[in-house]
């Protein structure tokens, strides 16, 4: 009797021990992580871009008024508006009116202004394109006697796509890239 006892109980027990657990045959399964965050935008909106363009090409202009009023001495003042792509083909034009042996009076202006392109670039920075219209009609060119040798025929307002571009260190900080004369339909 104590066998049977001893079998019942031994079976009763077997079915309250844990089945041994099989081997994991799942393939791994790769964890989830966090997408790369995307760079925020220098800018907040398209407007804001194109305000800091309008900035940046006003106060290049104020300093290249400056150089021409200066018969194109201290060209190197414009470094601090300029890309350093952009910079010798800048200061060519500075030698290049210095040789003239003229002086400049009057501003500069520009209108017309229109955002083609806000984009964050892969190494940090922004790259900016802009229509507008220069606007050189407040500006004569003096010679060395004084008088007005401004020709008479000259293009005052002359459409320009315009770049700028900055760094991934100083990202709100435009300089300018570029001024080709826009070669479609005058906008001016």
């Amino acid at each position: 009797m104590l066998t049977a006892a001893v079998l019942f109980l031994a079976g009763t027990l077997s079915g309250c021990m844990a089945a041994p657990v099989p081997p994991n045959t799942a393939p791994p399964v790769a964890k989830a992580t966090a997408a790369p965050a995307e760079a925020p935008p220098i800018f907040a909106s398209n407007d804001e871009a194109l305000a800091a363009a309008e900035a940046a090409y006003a106060a290049y202009e104020a300093l290249s008024d400056s150089i021409t009023a200066d018969g194109g001495t201290g060209g190197d003042r414009i470094e601090p508006a300029a890309s350093p792509k952009y910079l010798p083909d800048l200061l060519d034009s500075f030698v290049g009116f210095s040789k003239t042996g003229f002086i400049s009076r009057g501003s500069s202006t520009f209108d017309n202004v229109s955002l083609i392109r806000n984009s964050v670039e892969p190494r940090g920075g922004v790259s900016i394109e802009l229509y507008l219209c220069s606007d050189i009609s407040e500006v004569r060119l003096i010679d060395k006697t004084g008088a007005d040798v401004t020709p008479a025929g000259r293009t005052n307002r002359t459409p320009l796509q315009v770049g700028f571009t900055s760094s991934a260190a100083n990202p709100s900080l435009l300089l300018l890239d570029k001024e080709d004369v826009w070669s479609g339909r005058n906008f001016c």
